[in-house]
């Protein structure tokens, strides 16, 4: 990189930053002693954390400059976003902070110490992460909105700081909400106060069609959605016949899911545009034909068809079939569900969800077409049955069949679960 002439040492020095890590990374490991490896390995993530260090002193500067008001930008976090290519949870995470680890400038222009100085020293020093610096900064604006002496606040920083130096960011979180009970052993209310103020909760697309979703919620947000997840997310009998092979992980993102179902079925959320709080899909006229193909919600979430199709069956969906110019072909509604004297029907048959096995109560569930409704299955009770979001989702690909034997669901495996196919049904006790 060719530098110009007059350039400041800052430039100079970042210039230089690329060759170096380029000498590093050509450079053969194999001949190294083993603690030689290591030594390389400690010496190359302190500078990886200086590096992110110094992010406190680059956006301080920005903001002393009012640069971001300059290009008409609303801040410093809508900067870096445009700039580095970030996504805006993590150029806001940076800004925040390097708003406490960066110098303070006055309106005078004088500059004043860091809010925390002990953290930012030993973040510039490569000897402590991110994450332990966040873990410090949540603990201390917990410590100042409780009003502790400036004193007081100087020992905790320093404490935190150096068990930073000796425990992970997990384990650090422990012992900072232990330094709060033991400081602010009365401190329910400003703790009750700072958790209304830090409680967020984001959904931003990651780049391959799935979604990240990151909060922090407040202890009764956070009951609730405890208590409600893990009772949903409990194993279920799979349609393979053997255990449940999701993992904790994927239960409880399965049980998200459910949440947000039961939320739209029960049809009390409020409008939007004047209409009840719908998702709609579009697909085109071919797709739905053939159930192949991405369709496309309002959001911008891209969903296979026969996956949108399967949605459909459910209350608050909505889909428009298009052609290829763009013109809407037909529409379709909720109206194919099934009526409420039809749900309370299917609940006292099948009690709850119907594949054999599955415990799920009537509140938890699906109504599922037998035949499905886009290939002439009727709302009919004869072709309807109820099924959780987990068998929902698995009865068309696990390889069972539903036949109705009497007015009731019995379910036919596939021959690896049972060679004979015999018939079986939920028999609650």
């Amino acid at each position: 990189m060719t530098i110009a002439v007059g350039t400041g040492a800052a430039v100079l020095a970042a210039s230089q930053l690329p060759a170096a890590v380029g000498q590093l990374a050509g450079c053969s490991l194999s001949t190294l002693a083993d603690e030689e490896l290591l030594e390389v390995v400690r010496v190359t993530e302190r500078a990886r954390r200086q590096l992110e260090a110094l992010d406190a002193t680059l956006i301080a500067e920005l903001e002393a400059r009012n640069l971001p008001g300059r290009l008409v930008l609303r801040g410093p976090a809508q900067l870096l976003s445009g700039l580095l290519n970030l996504s805006p949870v993590e150029s806001s995470a940076r800004v925040r902070q390097a708003r406490e680890l960066g110098s303070r400038s006055t309106l005078t222009g004088d500059r004043l110490p860091p809010l925390l100085p002990a953290t930012a020293a030993a973040r510039a020093d490569g000897a402590i992460t991110a994450k332990h610096a966040e873990v410090i900064i949540q603990t201390m604006t917990r410590l100042r909105a409780a009003q502790l002496p400036v004193p007081d606040q100087v020992e905790a920083e320093a404490f935190l700081v150096e068990q930073a130096q000796s425990f992970n960011p997990s384990i650090l979180t422990g012992i900072a909400r232990q330094l709060i009970d033991t400081l602010d052993p009365d401190g329910r209310l400003a703790d009750e106060q700072s958790q209304q103020r830090h409680r967020f909760l984001t959904c931003v697309p990651t780049g391959d069609g799935m979604h990240r979703l990151t909060a922090d919620l407040d202890p009764e947000t956070a009951a609730l959605a405890m208590t409600v997840l893990h009772a949903l997310a409990a194993p279920k009998p799979s349609t393979a016949g053997d255990r449940d092979e999701r993992s904790a992980g994927q239960r409880l993102h399965d049980a998200f899911r459910s949440v947000l179902k039961l939320a739209l079925r029960a049809g009390e959320l409020p409008t939007s545009a004047g209409i009840p709080t719908t998702v709609l899909i579009t697909m085109t006229a071919d797709q739905f034909e053939t159930g192949t193909g991405l369709a496309h919600t309002s959001y911008g979430q891209k969903l296979s068809v026969d996956r949108a199709l399967r949605m459909a069956d459910q209350a608050a969906i909505g889909w428009i079939v298009h052609s290829s110019t763009g013109g809407i072909l037909n529409y379709g509604t909720t109206r194919r569900t099934a009526t409420d004297k039809q749900t309370l029907a299917l609940i006292v048959r099948d009690q709850g969800c119907a594949f054999p096995g599955c415990a799920d109560p009537p509140e938890w569930t699906e109504k599922h077409h037998i035949k499905a409704w886009r290939h002439g299955g009727a709302t009919d009770l004869d072709n309807l049955c109820l099924l959780c979001d987990f068998h929902h989702d698995r009865i068309d690909t696990g390889g069972w069949t539903i036949t109705m034997l009497d007015g009731v669901p019995w379910f036919v495996p596939p021959v690896w679960v049972d060679a004979e196919q015999r018939p079986r049904r939920n028999v609650r006790a």
